[in-house]
């Protein structure tokens, strides 16, 4: 029973990374699918996440989901932890927000996430007319450096769930045919706006002569 629990939340945790990243990362760094998960979850706790496989994950049997401290070590030779990072002893309190990673590691790793965040990107309306006046709505630089600062923003606002980005995906294209009136793209990840669309696809509350998308 233990193992097809664990079997899930590896399973839920590589839907999120494009398969031929999530392959190279893999292999580049000799992590096993057991490591990734667990990678996975500190991370989400050292962001600050709240989501239930985290309880899950550290509820299970060590027997199943492995030893904290044996994983710990195999990813500090693998050099995904820094050496810096100081192992605590067996027997003594294990901190996940202590854990420092490796800059290249974290990039690679969140470069195999970023899919979701470019689907959005790509979906996204160009531009919009309001009042004869030309606006473009695919700009992030008010809020983030990059565009992979974004994308990591938007993962990370969906708790990298594929099933939430896909429904994201369908109202922004429900909204984009019925004249949603969009803010710029930076906007729509810091305030949740895909909240505001599905209220109003909901409700069925849109104007269609207000705008026009592009």
């Amino acid at each position: 029973m233990y193992r097809l629990i664990l079997n899930q939340l590896i399973y839920t945790t590589l839907k999120v990374f494009n398969l031929e990243e999530q392959v190279v990362m893999l292999e580049k760094y000799k992590i096993t699918s057991d490591e990734l998960l667990f990678i996975t979850i500190i991370l989400l706790i050292q962001e600050g996440d709240v989501n239930p496989y985290i309880n899950l994950y550290f509820s299970l049997p060590v027997s199943c989901r492995g030893n904290v401290r044996d994983i710990l070590l195999s990813l500090q030779t693998k050099q995904v932890i820094t050496k810096e990072y100081k192992i605590p002893p067996s027997g003594t309190k294990f901190i996940p927000e202590d854990i420092t990673f490796n800059k290249n590691f974290i990039k690679s790793f969140y470069k195999g996430s970023f899919w979701i965040g470019k689907e959005l990107f790509e979906i996204y309306p160009i531009s919009t007319v309001v009042n004869g006046i030309e606006y473009k709505l695919r700009r992030i630089s008010k809020k983030f450096d990059s565009l992979e600062d974004a994308y990591r923003a938007y993962g990370k606002a969906i708790s990298w769930n594929p099933e939430t980005h896909r429904n994201i995906m369908h109202l922004v294209q429900w909204g984009k045919e019925n004249n949603y009136q969009f803010t710029t793209l930076d906007d729509f990840i810091v305030d949740n706006d895909w909240l505001n669309l599905q209220a109003m696809r909901d409700n069925s509350i849109l104007d269609p002569d207000t705008v026009k998308m592009l």
